[in-house]
């Protein structure tokens, strides 16, 4: 025999409490009765003043499981709020309170960390799309602003130039031109004299600025047309520069790390 289930059996109750009780056996032989006891504590918090209760016990036999329902019983509830006369609840008037209560603001912390991962994943679908574009982009106005420094630095020292500081700028300006080429091809340019640079440029104005530098720096001697070899020189550089870029706006990506050409070069160049 199975006794009711204190889940399922007595809603809309609540069991707060159950005492079960040994069995016990009435008269002998085949007059014997044997009974069961079980008290269970209920609780109910529905208003209702009247309530109906029924449950069952199962009989568990070899073949099969009978259920056997008490007969509806009612169950009648008492109040333990005060008497109150209904005809007079009108008269009573509710208090107000208008007084506004401040709230301590709290921090949206999930709308926070939501925001973070839709911004993040929006972040790396981008980057993942526009990578290389963007690599391409980058490269060149580091390449544009590196241009612009050493055409800077390199045109102060040329228009600079007189008698007495000659040997002085022409040097400045012959090793910055040299950084300035070193970072543009990643050849060595600054270990190189005067005659293996001509060799490699093979421009006979090249060569007649690279003699008239070395006029300037190793005899101090200013000559007429010094400001423009050294334009000669700027100007190759220039060339160098707009070969790069073009280079560089062909290449459909970029690699993620720095070239080797801008390795060495760029403390020449600060200003």
């Amino acid at each position: 025999m199975i006794f009711p289930d204190t889940i399922s059996h007595f809603a809309p109750y609540r069991v707060e409490d159950v005492a079960t009780f040994t069995t016990q056996t009435t008269g002998t032989g085949a007059q014997a009765i044997s009974r069961d006891s079980a008290v269970y504590t209920l609780v109910s918090f529905e208003t209702d003043s009247i309530q109906l209760l029924r449950v069952p016990i199962r009989i568990i036999s070899a073949n099969d499981c009978t259920a056997l329902y008490t007969a509806a019983d009612t169950v009648f509830l008492r109040s333990r709020l005060p008497q109150t006369d209904s005809t007079g609840l009108h008269s009573f008037t509710l208090a107000t309170e208008t007084t506004l209560t401040p709230l301590r603001q709290q921090f949206n912390y999930p709308l926070l960390v939501s925001s973070l991962l839709v911004i993040g994943v929006l972040s790396t679908l981008l980057f993942i799309l526009f990578r290389q574009p963007l690599q391409r982009l980058w490269w060149l106005s580091r390449l544009d602003r590196h241009y612009r420094r050493f055409q800077q630095q390199f045109n102060r020292l040329s228009r600079s130039i007189n008698a007495q500081n000659a040997a002085d700028n022409a040097n400045q300006a012959v090793i910055l031109w040299k950084s300035y080429l070193e970072e543009l091809d990643g050849q060595s340019y600054t270990s190189l004299t005067t005659s293996e640079l001509a060799e490699r440029f093979n421009e006979e104005k090249v060569t007649a600025a690279l003699r008239d530098a070395d006029l300037m720096i190793y005899g101090n001697v200013f000559l007429s047309q010094s400001q423009s070899s050294l334009q000669v020189l700027s100007d190759l550089a220039e060339r160098i520069y707009q070969r790069r870029r073009r280079e560089m706006q062909s290449i459909a990506g970029q690699p993620t790390s720095a070239p080797p050409e801008t390795s060495e070069a760029s403390s020449a160049l600060t200003p």
